[in-house]
């Protein structure tokens, strides 16, 4: 009994050690491991912040070009399509050589995205003056880009502006054009003179990145919505040296009550609708809509500017150009208004004289030092 009873007590006396033992070792694994997870979290927080800087592409920049596919025959637009340019015309532009047409995607915020550049093929030595093209539309309306119907009707006119374009630069221009950012899950949510300006501005680092560019002699062209962004880069000190606007929205309020039918508030198949777009529209749209009418701060507008519109415009009424005159003529501006008789919003009945005048505009703007 004693024997046994001395053989067990040294037992007794180790059990308690060896769980003090145990547990310094587990509360030693347990800092440590606690330590390399903190290791990790900062080594992962710092990787993170890498990554974000690496893909934070600079504004600008061009991340990729690939061929702009062929122009449509003449024969595949329809009715619209057809009135919009002669056989002549659009068969020679279709069938030209001397330029290269790319869809581009450049970086803007940190986002891809997807505009056109036009470029001659052969650009040698010569520093090419360019344009800068803000088209009209919202959404997939009036998209630069294929947005999925075909070209050539009201839906997607696309091919009929690079045709257009196309005649501008071979008076002697490279041209440059965005579609905004506005793409897939977010293409309803065109802000219309919102954020996506941003776009625009960055246009002129992309331009620049172009050794064949004169970056001294850039240009803009607005057409419809497309004059709204116009006059609002003009607003945040794009470097042009002249702006040419046709059928351009300068007081948006007063066009959007011209035009209910268009669902523009409200929304329609390509817009939520500013009410559900510009935060707070409530108590906050007038702010909003002031905020992207050059009628209200034409005393801003410190770039020569060419301003077209037809007096039978159904789009755009005529009255938003004259409202923009004068407001730049009571604020000293330079500007010329051009009022065109019976013709169609983009002006194509007085196409060759449309141009002409815009070419002109900007050649004089350069001349004179503008």
């Amino acid at each position: 009994m004693t024997g046994s009873g001395s053989a067990k007590q040294p037992i007794a006396f180790l059990v308690p050690e060896l769980q003090e033992r145990n547990e310094v070792k587990a509360a030693m694994r347990k800092s440590a491991i606690h330590g390399v997870l903190v290791v990790l979290g900062v080594l992962t927080a710092i990787a993170s912040a890498s990554c974000a800087v690496l893909a934070q592409e600079p504004d600008g920049k061009i991340l990729g070009a690939k061929p702009w596919p062929p122009l449509p025959s003449y024969e595949s637009l329809d009715e619209f399509g057809q009135s919009y340019f002669p056989r002549a015309v659009y068969e020679e532009v279709r069938a030209q050589k001397e330029f290269d047409l790319q869809e581009i995607t450049y970086s803007s915020d940190g986002l891809p995205v997807r505009g056109l550049l036009i470029k001659p093929k052969a650009t040698g030595s010569q520093k090419w003056p360019a344009i800068i093209f803000n088209r009209g539309g919202n959404g997939d309306l009036g998209r630069i880009t294929d947005n999925g119907e075909p070209c050539g009707g009201m839906t997607n006119t696309s091919c009929l502006d690079v045709a257009d374009l196309l005649l501008l630069a071979k008076a002697g221009f490279v041209v440059i054009a965005s579609d905004y950012r506005y793409q897939g899950a977010t293409v309803k949510r065109d802000e219309w003179g919102g954020v996506e300006v941003d776009d625009v501005l960055n246009l002129v680092p992309a331009l620049k990145s172009l050794d064949f560019v004169d970056s001294e002699r850039l240009y803009m062209l607005g057409l419809s919505r497309g004059g709204t962004m116009t006059y609002l880069a003009i607003k945040r000190g794009i470097p042009v040296k002249a702006a040419a606007v046709i059928g351009g929205v300068t007081d948006v309020k007063a066009w959007v009550d011209a035009r209910p039918e268009m669902g523009i508030v409200t929304g329609n198949q390509f817009t939520d609708g500013f009410a559900k777009i510009w935060p707070d529209y409530e108590h906050h749209a007038d702010e909003q809509y002031r905020a992207r009418s050059a009628v209200y701060w034409a005393d801003q507008i410190n770039v020569p500017v060419l301003i077209l519109h037809s007096r039978t415009d159904r789009m755009v009424p005529v009255t938003q150009a004259l409202r923009m005159a004068e407001a730049l003529q009571e604020n000293g501006k330079v500007y010329a208004l051009r009022i065109y008789d019976r013709d169609g919003h983009p002006l194509p009945r007085n196409r060759d004289d449309r141009d002409r005048v815009i070419v002109d505009w900007f050649n004089h703007a350069s001349q004179d030092g503008q």
